[in-house]
């Protein structure tokens, strides 16, 4: 598999060790990435399906193998002592629940506060088979302006798909299907120009 050069704008890693660990282990397991990285300092990736728990160790060897450093949502209980320090350490972003600035407010609040931020997010929310998307990934995008980037893993074809940026992100409901049709045909859904 070629590897992409990723752009400057990318948060990115400089570890050899992981990078190489990373690549070593989508080999053995016969994976392959499609697409290009877009190089965007700021952006929501939807990673989708997330139908078992080898998404994440799979996202986690795809990430190290391309040298950046994503972001991911986690409760901010979490975050405490003993693993405080390696859920930060592997990009762990906490969010109150109960917080009276919502989960939405709150991210596009770290959004704003940081040069740099490539937030992974499962539009499903949790694992499920079922294909239904929530709100909360676009509400996001949003609220703090970064486009958003579909990702698609294909467990038949062993692939991870990055499809077509979405950068309009002002309507909650048009990107949503956007990622849905991404999901399911692979290509977005374009305009059709009116006669």
């Amino acid at each position: 598999m070629t590897w992409q050069k990723l752009g400057s704008e990318l948060p990115l890693t400089d570890n050899p060790i992981t990078k190489r660990v990373g690549r070593t282990l989508l080999r053995w397991w016969g994976w392959r990435l499609e697409g290009h990285f877009p190089n965007r300092s700021k952006m929501v990736v939807a990673v989708l399906p997330h139908s078992s728990n080898i998404d994440f160790l799979l996202t986690v060897a795809v990430l190290w193998g391309m040298g950046l450093k994503a972001s991911f949502m986690a409760k901010h209980t979490l975050f405490k002592f003993p693993f405080g320090g390696l859920f930060r350490s592997l990009g762990g972003v906490p969010v109150d629940r109960r917080s009276a600035q919502g989960m939405v407010e709150q991210m596009a609040s770290e959004f704003e506060r940081r040069k740099q931020l490539v937030l992974g997010i499962a539009p499903e929310g949790t694992r499920s088979s079922s294909g239904d998307l929530k709100a909360g990934f676009a509400r996001i995008a949003e609220a703090a302006s970064v486009p958003v980037l579909p990702t698609i893993i294909n467990y038949k074809q062993r692939t991870i798909r990055f499809g077509e940026l979405i950068n309009d992100v002002s309507d909650v409901s048009s990107v949503i299907e956007q990622v849905k049709v991404e999901a399911l045909t692979g290509m977005r859904r374009r305009a059709i120009p009116s006669q």
